[in-house]
């Protein structure tokens, strides 16, 4: 058994930081391929021996022969050297995109995005929160979600007072990433003491807010930075607004005419 086959079959079995090496095994294969374990546990912020514990837990004797294994099943992809020599470095930042999105789509919980599109259709109302650098996929998200529906307004931080509305046909969508502000978690906390349903997209299945939530879609980013979040984000929301769409009937909606000078 390989090891995402192993890492996933143990997964649900893990404590909360032996997850958070889960997700980045899982991500980021060629990190545990190419560094010893203490340069991992400095990249993923945890103490060297909870690399080593993360191994035995998935079953192997010890790091240097789940390392093999990840190694050699990573022999027959392609690594960055084999890139074209005259590619541009904007272009290969952009093919490094999309990498990031076909790799996480293949390890995302659509069942749960399933769950998700029924309760946007559903709700008689949503709000959507997004701290920092979260705002913008909050931002963009509720402009054509409302689009769609009608029935979804942004938080302002800046003028609204909390979570105050009460419940299940209330929504509440929450983007919670790295290194997870604490004003969305205690708006998570409020919707979830009003009834309201509680939607989390966040980059680790530990994260603080999803003690709160109805459904979580993890997007297992391990890498922290917003650069590599951005794309990869806004292509789960797509998919995720496509299919609310098709759900309603009204994919024409996705992208109106009669708001633009060029018809």
């Amino acid at each position: 058994m390989r090891y995402d086959e192993r890492t996933k079959k143990e997964y649900e079995k893990l404590t909360a930081g032996l997850k958070k090496v889960a997700e980045a095994l899982l991500t980021n294969p060629i990190l545990f391929a190419t560094h010893p374990a203490k340069k991992i546990a400095h990249v993923l912020g945890v103490g060297e021996t909870m690399i080593i514990r993360f191994a035995k837990a998935i079953h192997y004797e010890g790091f240097s022969a789940l390392q093999t294994d990840v190694q050699r099943s990573l022999l027959t992809i392609r690594s960055p050297e084999n890139k074209r020599a005259d590619q541009h470095p904007f272009s290969g930042i952009m093919e490094s995109d999309s990498d990031n999105i076909t790799q996480i789509a293949g390890h995302l919980d659509w069942a749960v995005a399933e769950k998700i599109v029924d309760c946007l259709v559903e709700a008689e109302a949503i709000n959507v929160i997004g701290y920092y650098q979260s705002f913008a996929y909050a931002h963009w998200f509720t402009v054509l979600l409302n689009t769609l529906l009608g029935n979804t307004t942004l938080y302002r931080p800046e003028t609204d007072i909390g979570m105050t509305k009460r419940g299940s046909g209330q929504c509440v969508v929450i983007f919670s990433y790295y290194r997870y502000a604490l004003g969305t978690i205690r708006l998570a906390e409020e919707a979830r003491a009003n009834g309201n349903q509680v939607i989390v997209i966040t980059d680790s299945g530990s994260s603080p807010v999803v003690d709160f939530a109805d459904h979580v879609l993890v997007i297992p980013i391990s890498q922290k930075s917003v650069l590599e979040k951005g794309p990869v984000t806004f292509s789960v929301l797509n998919s995720l607004l496509l299919h609310v769409a098709q759900r309603i009937d009204k994919l024409d909606l996705i992208n109106p005419a009669n708001n633009y000078y060029i018809q």
